[in-house]
């Protein structure tokens, strides 16, 4: 446990070692460790290259737990706290600690409310277990395991942004968020890529509840009318000029998103953080695993079936996503290469947040495999 604070503003933080339930294990999915062979039809391959000598991935149905159910029920106990999956590996070994954070009026209350948290959230799916961490000195080590090196990495949803010529659009810029794809892909491969790195490495996953209020339901159903009206032909261009404006392509294919936000951000949703840090500079390789995995791209749909970006922050960002990791904070850092006129407050709020299907794409917690589970510490 450790608590910090002043006057009528503390934190207190508390961790679970979490891990693969003893006697618990998924069937058989084949030797994914097999390298640079595969066969029959694969819904996903991902090449990790040199990290493990080539390692293809098939993304077969139902290849992995469901924590869904689990994360619907944490979002009710979470009001005003945050949690976080924390994975950490060491030599040949990964560890898993689901680390909490609750705040309070005094240093007794947060500590009470982090502690009763904690305990909520320690009934577990069947595939995992979890043992709290007491002592503090261990707790501080997993806030704070390592010193990043070569940036922090993201894995954020795909902005993707567009200048529109239609002259009766509400502003210049276009811009969709295409949302998290659940698949329930085998996550054993990038465990197994994490433990395979000669220096030590994290992926820290953090979700705190959000409330979608009417506010953003009336942006959202203010931004399908615009793209729907884009999506058809337009006035003409002056008074003169009889014949009507094209539809705006961008609008047409990016209606199906928007529309979609409206249907999925009605209610609960997280806020939500993936972030990869190591001794050593990130390889690339094992970011874009990581993207793939948590939410596989979909061919021949554009950016509708793009996977995730990874972004690795510059050193004006750093101190920033440092911070929050060692605190479970979610500050927002910057979003290279996306023109900062073109994102309006409804893009920020949709690449931040996730419903429960887009949480159960990045939130994972451990379970064991007939093909991977050696590396568990």
């Amino acid at each position: 446990m450790v608590v910090a604070g002043r006057d009528a503003q503390w934190w207190a933080w508390a961790a679970s070692r979490v891990m693969p339930a003893t006697g618990a294990q998924m069937p058989p999915l084949g030797d994914l460790r097999t390298r640079n062979e595969h066969s029959g039809p694969a819904g996903l391959v991902v090449q990790v290259g040199q990290l493990t000598g080539g390692l293809h991935v098939n993304d077969r149905p139902a290849s992995a737990p469901d924590d869904s159910g689990w994360l619907r029920s944490a979002w009710s106990h979470l009001t005003g706290s945050v949690m976080e999956m924390r994975y950490l590996t060491g030599p040949g070994c990964v560890e898993g600690f689901l680390l909490v954070r609750s705040e309070g009026t005094s240093g007794e209350e947060a500590e009470k409310r982090v502690v009763d948290l904690r305990a909520a959230l320690q009934v577990m799916p069947g595939h995992a277990q979890a043992v709290p961490v007491t002592d503090e000195a261990e707790t501080r080590r997993v806030l704070a395991p390592l010193r990043p090196q070569g940036g922090v990495v993201e894995v954020r949803k795909r902005v993707t942004t567009h200048r529109t010529g239609r002259v009766d659009a509400d502003g210049p810029w276009l811009a969709a968020v295409t949302p998290l794809r659940y698949r329930r892909v085998e996550w054993g491969p990038l465990w197994a890529a994490m433990a395979d790195l000669p220096f030590r490495t994290m992926l820290s996953v953090a979700l705190s509840p959000f409330a979608v209020g009417p506010g953003l339901r009336s942006h959202l159903a203010a931004r399908v009318a615009e793209f729907g009206r884009l999506a058809r032909q337009g006035p003409p261009p002056t008074g003169v000029w009889s014949a009507p404006r094209s539809p705006d392509g961008f609008a047409v294919a990016a209606l199906p998103l928007v529309t979609d936000a409206v249907r999925r951000y009605t209610d609960r949703v997280f806020l939500t953080r993936v972030s990869l840090a190591g001794e050593e500079p990130v390889p690339g390789v094992l970011a874009e695993l990581a993207a793939e995995t948590m939410s596989p791209r979909e061919a021949n749909r554009g950016f509708l079936g793009a996977s995730p970006t990874v972004e690795t922050l510059d050193h004006a960002d750093s101190a920033t996503a440092c911070h929050n990791l060692s605190t479970l904070n979610f500050a927002p850092t910057s979003t290279p290469g996306v023109p900062s006129e073109a994102i309006g407050e409804v893009e920020r709020v949709l690449s931040s947040i996730t419903d429960i299907d887009e949480a159960a794409a990045v939130f994972r917690l451990p379970y064991r495999s007939a093909d991977h589970g050696a590396f568990w510490g």
